[in-house]
């Protein structure tokens, strides 16, 4: 029988390398086993993937409403749709879609528009102009105008927002998102940044009157 090369210092160090690594490897298998038999555990990763294709399946509507042609109005200007995720800060990921795209049914304003609306999200318009009203809108800043915020009624919210929630087939859980206190920190928020914005805009306003000048003959 031949005698045994000698492993070299490296040749050692990488073989024990390897063993750690298979012992690490056994154990991570043998944890996720073990989370397996936790129920709680398999819920949430159930509830998180159902969320996740909640929100895939809002931004495609999102997308496609997006895509819709712009009204072109005689004089020219021309109305797009954009629409996008309200207040995720506030809502969570699903229901700042569903918001964003009740917030932009104010967009649909020719019958047109309504009826292509209401092929892509299976929502009629009435009930989303009724969704959007009992939310209310909040402030913003617009070309030179601060708008102030509209409030909504806070009575007809949960049942105005349920009935959109079943018309898009989301999980009736995530309604209870939109409340009044998620409403309220959305609001103010926004008032923040319209007042902000309005602030920059009359700073900038000042300084150009200020450095008017005048020709003379």
């Amino acid at each position: 029988m031949s005698k045994k090369e000698e492993l070299t210092v490296e040749q050692k160090m990488e073989l024990a390398i390897a063993k750690a690594k298979e012992a690490r490897k056994r154990a991570k298998d043998e944890a996720k086993l073990a989370m397996l038999n936790n129920e709680s555990y398999v819920e949430y990763l159930a509830t998180v993937s159902d969320e996740s294709d909640e929100v895939k399946k809002l931004t495609a509507i999102m997308d496609t409403l997006n895509k819709m042609k712009p009204i072109v109005t005689n004089d020219g200007s021309k109305y797009g749709v954009n629409i996008y995720p309200v207040a995720e800060y506030a809502f969570g990921p699903v229901m700042s879609r569903v918001v964003g795209i009740i917030a932009g049914s104010s967009a649909m304003f020719t019958d047109e528009r309504q009826t292509e609306f209401e092929a892509i999200t299976n929502i009629s318009y009435l009930s989303a102009i009724k969704a959007r009203d009992a939310i209310g809108s909040p402030a913003y800043y617009s070309k030179g105008i601060k708008a102030d915020p509209i409030p909504g009624t806070m009575n007809l919210v949960d049942n105005a927002i349920k009935a959109v929630c079943m018309s898009l087939d989301i999980d009736l859980a995530q309604c209870i998102k939109v409340n009044k206190t998620s409403i309220d920190r959305w609001f103010e928020v926004e008032q923040k940044k319209a007042n902000k914005k309005f602030e920059e805009f009359k700073k900038i306003e000042t300084v150009d009157s200020e450095n008017c000048f005048v020709l003379e003959d």
